[in-house]
């Protein structure tokens, strides 16, 4: 009895690391043959050749060949920290400490973030990668969504401010992945954020009969 409750504490770790080397294998090939022939010319059954997997296999872990070029549950590990954060914070400082809990990696595994971000660059252009990535960024920013009305407790289809907070988020993560650039920090963010919402609250200078002011060009 006691060596087969061993076995079965072991075997799940077994599985893991198992899964893992798969995943590896298949990440491997896949960006390897990225960069030695371009995104186009190579097709899943390269990638499992290369992988020496089956195709069934390759599905299991991802939907497609574009996701190689995102990272592992692209911003889930952030995310689930963000969710995560202690009750009291707002949510600024919530995302603060899911930065600080994740190093502000939104990749997963970080070492091959620098590889993917390279061939994104690279292959951004081609339709398929470009719809990949903003399908992508739609699912995230439903996500922020969805903690940020839990953790306001409000119902996000009468609060706008779950969708304001995924749209800030979305627009920043686009910025990164779709036009290239890196990722700038959340304190950046937050204080363009902040000097945005302070314009709103500056007087507009008045125009004839109070009006505001007619923008240059336009048809009197």
């Amino acid at each position: 009895m006691q060596g087969q409750g061993t076995d079965t504490v072991a075997e799940p770790g077994l599985r893991d690391r198992k899964r893992a080397r798969t995943r590896q294998a298949i990440r491997t090939a896949g960006l390897d043959l990225f960069e030695e022939q371009g995104f186009e010319r190579t097709t899943v059954d390269q990638i499992c050749r290369r992988a020496d997997v089956a195709h069934r296999t390759f599905f299991r872990y991802y939907e497609c060949k574009e996701a190689l070029l995102f990272g592992m549950d692209f911003g889930a590990a952030f995310l689930d920290a963000f969710a995560a954060a202690p009750a009291g914070l707002d949510l600024w400082a919530a995302f603060r400490h899911a930065g600080g809990t994740t190093d502000e990696q939104w990749e997963e595994p970080a070492e091959h973030t620098a590889r993917r971000r390279a061939l994104r660059r690279g292959f951004i252009g081609i339709r398929s990668v470009r719809d990949f990535a903003l399908v992508m960024i739609d699912t995230f920013s439903q996500r922020v969504a969805q903690i940020v009305a839990e953790r306001l407790d409000v119902d996000p289809v009468a609060d706008l401010r779950p969708q304001a907070f995924a749209a800030l988020m979305a627009g920043m993560t686009r910025r990164q992945v779709v036009d290239g650039n890196e990722m700038r920090s959340l304190e950046e963010w937050a204080e363009a954020f902040r000097a945005l919402l302070a314009s709103f609250d500056a007087p507009v200078p008045a125009g004839p009969a109070g009006l505001p002011p007619r923008p240059a060009g336009a048809a009197r």
